[in-house]
């Protein structure tokens, strides 16, 4: 293994054959797409292909890491000895390097979808010699037959993989792609962080286009056979040998919205505890049956991780939703969160609504209507008045009841 010593940014190693990863490892972005919260740090995976006098990368690293890419490719290969670049996706976190590998090579071969040339020329003002290539399209080298399969909106639709038989490998740029910075290249076993990890890149990033996994899994067994024994996505671990098959079949529960663990999810704004005394009664309830529950809050003295509580909300069996009321409206983070469940789960789960307010009892209804209209189901929808009465925590108990029922349907 080459690694260049900067804190281990960059790491360099085979793969399988004459492929091998360039990764940079990246600790120091807050805020993946500058929305989502990844302490856990994130990596940038790029390929490399070297077959006698052909050499091919494929995709690049984020926007503003040029000079550390261009350094760890130096350390290989003679840039100008470069012959295709295969862009996957155009987004720039893989993009990012296009025009600085153009400045130093113009004879390069840009390989992409059709879409993809407009992009290059619209977000890095070049014009490149470039190749648009079609559904099943092929490149043959000494040694090697690259087939490309386009596989709309996963998430652009502009994004295609590369398979590789020779090597039975699936390059997926962004498609079973994981947050957190693995210690190897390899990932040896799918323990419960790096799923955990993988669930939440899904739904913070490919969940909006979820209805379009099933079909393209589908598409690419056809295509290869179903012959993969390396995957090798643009974030995370490179997944080869017995795993693949537990991988993909992942990224069907991902996309499906598989409930496990008997997780709940609980999430809820308090500004001054009235809610708050809700949810820990809630939470003591849930625990007590027996489910793992997940709970997020935004109160005075805490905000939790919107990209996480999308990631467990993914796979919940249920969600429960505790609203206060902000100007007549939703609770803003907790508007926001709504807004992304629409957007990221699109319905499919059952969901306890629990509003509190002050002087108008206006949010209830307005946000009941927003989640039933994408297809969440609603078990109970209850409005507290300030501190929750007698009456209120017996309702509550009863909808818990409800909500327990449909958990074991």
């Amino acid at each position: 293994m080459m690694m260049r010593e900067q804190d281990r940014k960059v790491i360099i190693d085979k793969v399988s054959g004459d492929l091998m990863i360039l990764r940079y490892n990246d600790n120091e972005t807050n805020y993946f797409e500058a929305l989502w919260e990844i302490p856990e740090g994130v990596t940038y995976n790029a390929y490399l292909l070297i077959d006698n006098d052909t050499v091919i990368l494929f995709d690049t690293w984020k926007r503003g890491l040029e000079n550390d890419f261009l350094n760890a490719l130096n350390s290989v290969i003679d840039i100008r000895d470069l012959d295709y670049v295969i862009i996957h996706h155009m987004e720039s976190d893989h993009s990012g390097s296009i025009k600085a590998l153009y400045d130093k090579n113009s004879d390069i071969t840009f390989i992409g979808h059709p879409m993809a040339n407009k992009l290059i020329r619209n977000l890095y003002g070049i014009n490149p010699k470039f190749k648009a290539v079609k559904d099943g399209e092929t490149l043959s080298t000494k040694n090697y037959q690259l087939t490309f399969i386009h596989v709309p909106w996963l998430h652009w639709p502009e994004t295609m993989f590369t398979y590789i038989p020779q090597i039975r490998t699936l390059l997926t740029c962004d498609v079973f792609g994981a947050y957190t910075i693995p210690k190897s290249i390899f990932i040896d076993d799918l323990n419960d962080d790096y799923i955990s990890s993988m669930r939440k890149y899904f739904a913070n990033i490919i969940g909006f286009y979820r209805d379009n996994v099933t079909k393209n899994l589908d598409k690419v067994l056809t295509m290869t056979g179903g012959n993969i024994d390396i995957i090798t996505p643009a974030h995370g671990a490179v997944i080869k040998g017995n795993i693949v098959k537990r991988y993909i079949d992942l990224y069907r529960e991902f996309a499906l919205k598989t409930p496990v663990n008997k997780k709940i999810v609980i999430t809820y704004s308090s500004m001054y505890g009235f809610v708050d005394s809700i949810m820990n009664h809630i939470t003591h309830v849930l625990n007590e049956w027996g489910f793992n529950v997940s709970v997020y809050r935004f109160t005075d003295k805490e905000r939790a991780s919107i990209g996480d509580l999308i990631g467990d909300a993914n796979n919940a069996l249920g969600i429960i939703l505790g609203v206060s009321t902000y100007d007549t409206e939703p609770f803003p983070l907790m508007d926001y969160v709504i807004n992304l469940l629409i957007k990221k789960l699109k319905g499919g789960k059952p969901i306890l609504l629990i509003t509190d307010y002050g002087w108008g009892d206006v949010v209830l209804k307005h946000v009941k209507a927003r989640l039933e209209k994408v297809g969440f189901t609603i078990i109970d929808a209850i409005s507290v008045n300030g501190i929750p009465t007698k009456e209120d925590l017996n309702k509550i108990d009863i909808a818990l009841q409800n909500f327990k029922q449909a958990m074991v349907q």
